[in-house]
């Protein structure tokens, strides 16, 4: 296994409710978009929702902002802890394909521990207005981070 794997195996073994296992992916996928090599560079700043100045109550599904660092532009981040041997499917993404297809966010993003999408998912968000890109868990074991830095005695002892 690799140090992701290692990681999420943790979250999904060790964490308290799916709430806490949801919250620390997405403070992993937060850390993720800043560190990895092709995302750092395309994002200046990187918030959870409770921390970007322009939220509302709560996210609806949208776990993570992003600024695009030439733009300015926002990007709606959904981090989904996923079953890798499902495929994504509409009712995992529905809520917040609903709260990110507007203004502000000029694009989505679908963080997922799974690189499958059922048809149904794929054919809809075709028609979407506002484009949806994603990372899958191939793209995340292939990534330039060094996973081990975020891993349990990493985090305890720094």
């Amino acid at each position: 296994m690799t140090a992701l794997e290692d990681l999420l195996d943790d979250y999904l073994l060790r964490s308290e409710s799916e709430t806490d296992r949801d919250e620390k992916f997405e403070e992993l996928m937060k850390a993720f978009l800043r560190s990895d090599a092709e995302w750092a560079g395309a994002f200046d700043t990187v918030w959870s929702w409770d921390e970007w100045p322009g939220h509302e109550g709560p996210g609806n599904g949208i776990s993570l902002v992003a600024r695009e660092q030439d733009t300015e532009n926002l990007v709606a981040v959904r981090c989904a802890f996923h079953d890798p041997a499902r495929p994504l499917s509409r009712p995992d993404v529905a809520a917040f394909l609903a709260a990110s297809n507007k203004a502000p966010f000029t694009t989505r993003l679908v963080v997922a521990t799974t690189d499958t999408w059922d048809k149904e998912l794929e054919d809809l968000i075709q028609d979407e207005k506002i484009p949806v890109n994603r990372i899958g868990l191939t793209r995340m074991l292939d990534s330039s981070v060094d996973w081990a830095r975020f891993g349990p005695a990493a985090m305890a002892a720094g």
